[in-house]
């Protein structure tokens, strides 16, 4: 079709990957959805539209590390978002093991959350 010069839309997707499934070409369906839904690394205009200049600048930015944080809380609480990283005791992280304890007060406060990090990781 591509080489034909057919410009891809949600009707010819919808019609080739029906007719696909019918003849059993489940691979050639995922070809097909492949090629048809992304082009140069980015989803094609049709299926998905570009945000304006301005919704991009009011975007929450977010890192990498936020989201597995988040999606972290979802194995607990699917409807956890954003917002919930930010209330106490969620994203705090433990204190790094040292070579050296003053006494057993600051080595349990610094080995207690490691070991029930540890003990709620197990669960899953």
């Amino acid at each position: 079709m591509q080489n034909l010069g057919v410009e891809t839309d949600e009707t010819t997707l919808v019609g080739v990957t029906s007719a696909c499934a019918q003849l059993g070409a489940i691979k050639y369906a995922n070809w097909i959805c492949d090629i048809a839904l992304i082009d140069d690394r980015c989803f094609l205009q049709w299926l998905v539209k570009i945000p304006s200049e301005q919704k991009q600048l009011r975007a929450r930015q977010i890192s990498a590390q936020q989201i597995n944080k988040v999606e972290e809380l979802w194995k607990t609480n699917p409807d956890s978002t954003l917002e919930d990283l930010e209330k106490p005791g969620v994203n705090d992280e433990p204190q790094p093991v040292a070579l050296k304890y003053e006494d057993a007060y600051q080595y349990q406060n610094v080995f207690a959350p490691l070991i029930k990090l540890e003990a709620d990781y197990d669960k899953y």
